[in-house]
């Protein structure tokens, strides 16, 4: 037979194949592509990952309707991987695995059909706040003595990475610790956790490692493990982490980690508000104009880093959402062996967090009010997109 008599009859055969081997995949369907169905290689280093290679999915609602979700979702070819109960949050969370089956449009699409009151996005992963070393002293806030001491009935929370609490700086602290990793998940080390912790309960009798609300018990539960983008957080262990802290009545909390919008995660953000939840959290380290979360949330209380001479910190990012500025450059902190200087806007929002332990606030417009009395205007006069309303500032304790 001639070779193009061949070459029609191939031709014949593929357009003749039956739909429902596009289906299963054993030809190609060139009209089922979909900008969010990405093959493995093109999953964002920001969304977590199967084995696989396929992103993750999260989707998180209250538990009367997660089932109609699960269903919903099942029937549409994803599959359900892992959930967890957030009773003090009242969400489940759902990760599920698309198969390549779904887009996040047609997974919301569906969703808003059986559960409207369920919330889907890829499952993020969120990054420390951090960045290099300077020199700075916290004078600069009208708090030369670095800190007041509170009782230990304050209660102050951080989601973060791990914590050590046998640092010298923190032998003397009243810390308890929580993880929500799983056993699979290697954590991430003490380094920035402990650098925060040391920031708000830190005692050091020399001085130089005392934290703002020293005295306090510090709630400390690690989100961070290590991810194929480096040390990272998800939604999952951070709603988690929120859980936790609200079940054990603790209402301040400090997130020193910023990443991409996500509206699972808005849901539990706002839910941990409608708890009582007052939380403050770093603006990031990109040096442009750009909200990331959790800090860009309205129910987050958004903190960039300035210098000793008042001037924002060259790589914080800024935007509409940035409500304060607090000192977060060459800021003396613990570290692994002893103490040493570091930068970012990491270190700004847990001074905030002290700072909101030490005017025992009930809410977060409580707050947002009792800073705004006191702050000192840097920038345009008023509220503006680089330093907020601008420089937190006490006189005394």
């Amino acid at each position: 037979m001639a070779l193009k008599h061949l070459l029609a009859l191939a031709c014949v055969v593929l357009l003749a194949a039956p739909a429902e081997l596009f289906a299963q995949g054993r030809v190609p369907n060139p009209s089922s592509r979909d900008d969010d169905d990405r093959p493995a290689s093109r999953v964002p280093a920001d969304v977590a990952v199967f084995r696989n290679g396929r992103a993750e999915f999260v989707v998180t609602g209250p538990p009367a309707t997660s089932g109609a979700a699960i269903a919903a979702l099942s029937n549409a070819g994803a599959e359900l991987v892992s959930s967890r109960s957030l009773n003090a949050l009242g969400r489940r969370v759902l990760i599920f695995d698309f198969r390549n089956r779904l887009s996040l449009q047609r997974g919301q699409d569906i969703l808003d059909q059986a559960a409207p009151n369920q919330f889907l996005d890829f499952h993020h992963l969120y990054g420390f706040a951090q960045a290099k070393p300077r020199i700075y002293a916290p004078g600069l806030i009208g708090d030369p003595s670095g800190g007041c001491r509170l009782s230990s009935s304050r209660r102050i929370g951080m989601i973060d990475g791990p914590v050590n609490p046998k640092h010298p700086a923190l032998k003397g602290a009243r810390v308890t610790q929580a993880s929500s990793l799983d056993s699979a998940t290697k954590s991430a080390d003490t380094s920035h956790g402990t650098a925060v912790a040391t920031l708000i309960v830190g005692e050091d009798v020399r001085g130089a490692l005392n934290g703002f609300a020293s005295g306090a018990h510090l709630y400390a539960a690690n989100a961070f493990g290590r991810e194929r983008a480096g040390i990272r957080a998800d939604v999952d262990r951070i709603g988690a982490s929120l859980n936790w802290l609200l079940s054990n009545n603790v209402r301040i909390i400090n997130m020193s980690f910023a990443g991409p919008s996500n509206r699972a995660l808005e849901d539990l953000l706002r839910q941990a508000q409608r708890k009582g939840a007052v939380m403050i959290a770093a603006a990031g380290n990109d040096g442009r104009k750009l909200a990331k979360y959790p800090s860009a949330s309205p129910s987050v209380i958004a903190i960039t880093a300035v210098d000793a001479r008042m001037r924002k910190y060259r790589r914080a990012n800024w935007g509409g959402h940035i409500e304060f500025a607090a000192p977060g450059v060459d800021l003396y902190v613990a570290d692994r062996s002893g103490g040493g200087y570091a930068t970012g806007t990491s270190y700004a929002a847990p001074i905030v967090a002290a700072f909101a332990a030490r005017l025992g606030v009930r809410s977060a417009d409580s707050l947002r009010s009792s800073l705004r009395a006191s702050a000192v205007d840097l920038g345009s006069p008023g509220r503006d997109a680089q330093f907020g309303w601008g420089l937190i500032h006490t006189k005394g304790c």
